[in-house]
């Protein structure tokens, strides 16, 4: 398992229950990658805080665009089509 598919597979057991041979992987994995296993206890933390804080994750983020912010997404936008193709 390389750490594309770790990251996936940590993702994945948040929603659900892994495939024996998809733990194994993921166990191996994290035990020789430090990276990986940072990411899955941040991924966890996330996850639980959500979790616990459902008002407040609510409250974050806008529902909407403000018109103001729609225009410079829309002027970046443009400026981006016309930029020359590599």
């Amino acid at each position: 398992m390389d750490c594309r598919e770790a990251a996936r597979t940590q993702s994945e057991a948040l929603d659900g229950a892994l495939s024996t041979s998809q733990r194994t992987g993921l166990w191996l994995h994290t035990r020789i990658c430090k990276w990986c296993r940072r990411y899955g206890q941040q991924l966890r933390f996330l996850h639980q805080t959500a979790k616990a804080h459902p008002e407040e994750l609510a409250q974050a983020a806008p529902h909407a665009l403000s018109d103001a912010a729609r225009e410079r997404i829309k002027r970046r936008l443009s400026n981006d089509d016309s930029a020359p193709n590599a």
